[in-house]
């Protein structure tokens, strides 16, 4: 019995962690870790990162951020933890999300951004990671069900504080499969449509990316390293948008707030 549930175990992480078989429409799907061992682990993790990570103390900031990401919840699929979201002072152009929904934006991904829309666009990336809950089956295929579970309960402090650093602190990073990008893609699409974000502000935001990678090589290497910006991908964002049913979302430009804090953080 032993053998066989190692072998049956081991056929279900290979299956979940098989990027090539992500369906984009399908949110969820089987996973090892519950909710509410998710919701746990990402506070042991959030406690960990902010050790490492300094976070914008300024209310101003923190309240404008806090907006961008309660707007984009009201059009994900479904709201299964409780989402923060936090400006880091790093200058690298980059946001992430950690187990249970803990959302990080650095400064540098702000004073890169021309407008909401741009920044909404990552934001909303990140927050289909965890909707689709990406991190804990890639973590459960890389590390194992046993060792997560360890974590989830406390049992080895010194590996979690190590994991960490090493998958979401200033060196490190989380790499998502093909698969799982491109459903991330695809659900913030739909996550800025219904949530009254132009999702255009996407697909021009990784075109600039894109560009600007060309013109200075390993500008962007941590950015591109966990998300690459393939020619494909970005059509198939566009595609995506191409679908959806005309709506007045207005010109995609700098809103006097978003020019404020923009300005704020380029100033400190």
């Amino acid at each position: 019995m032993g053998r066989f549930h190692f072998f049956f175990l081991s056929l279900l992480l290979l299956f979940i962690g098989n990027g090539c078989a992500v369906n984009p429409e399908r949110v969820g799907g089987f996973n090892l870790i519950s909710v509410e061992e998710e919701k746990q682990l990402g506070e042991k993790f959030a406690a960990e990162i902010e050790k490492e990570q300094k976070v914008v103390k300024d209310p101003e900031v923190q309240a404008y951020i806090n907006r961008i990401g309660e707007k984009l919840l009201t059009g994900v699929e479904k709201v299964e933890f409780p989402y923060t979201f936090k400006v880091v002072k790093d200058d690298n152009i980059n946001a992430f999300a950690i187990p249970g929904g803990h959302t990080y934006v650095n400064t540098g991904l702000i004073k890169a951004a021309e407008s909401e829309d741009e920044l909404a666009a990552v934001m909303a990336h990140e927050i289909n990671h965890v909707v689709a809950r990406h991190s804990t089956r890639q973590l459960t295929q890389q590390y194992g069900y046993s060792l997560l579970l360890q974590l989830v309960l406390g049992q080895d402090p010194n590996l979690l504080a190590q994991l960490a650093s090493q998958l979401f602190g200033k060196a490190g990073s989380l790499y998502y499969s093909r698969g799982m990008e491109s459903q991330a893609d695809y659900l913030g699409v739909k996550t800025m449509y219904n949530a009254g974000y132009n999702p255009a502000g996407m697909e021009k935001f990784f075109q600039k990316l894109q560009a600007e990678n060309k013109q200075e090589p390993g500008k962007l290497t941590k950015f591109l390293s966990s998300h690459p910006l393939t020619s494909e991908r970005i059509q198939n964002v566009k595609a995506e948008i191409g679908k959806l049913p005309p709506k007045p979302f207005g010109a995609s430009q700098a809103s006097p707030e978003f020019s404020r804090i923009k300005a704020k953080l380029q100033q400190q």
